[in-house]
């Protein structure tokens, strides 16, 4: 699949770029593969920029939205995807 290689070139500033894009194609996809890989991004990119535009990437870093670096749509996209792998992992269990 072209989503791990996707997100492992994708850099860690100037999310504002190319995050709208990433979750509208998100969002067109059903697979449980594609849904835990983009977990982990956001999750990672939620690491590096919790500091916003004062942290090491500057005027790179991403502005604060809604809820952290995330606009409200995002974080509920995020937050039911999250769930629903979350579900998948403990029905395995």
């Amino acid at each position: 699949m072209i989503v791990p290689v996707l997100t492992s070139f994708l850099p860690p500033t100037q999310t504002h770029l190319y995050l709208p894009t990433l979750f509208a194609l998100w969002e067109a996809f059903n697979s449980s593969v594609i849904d835990d890989r983009l977990i982990e991004f956001a999750g990672g990119l939620s690491e590096e920029l919790i500091t916003g535009k004062f942290g090491e990437a500057g005027e790179g870093g991403s502005e604060w939205k809604d809820v952290g670096i995330w606009s409200e749509d995002q974080w509920t996209f995020l937050v039911g995807k999250s769930l629903g792998s979350l579900s998948m992992y403990f029905s395995y269990i």
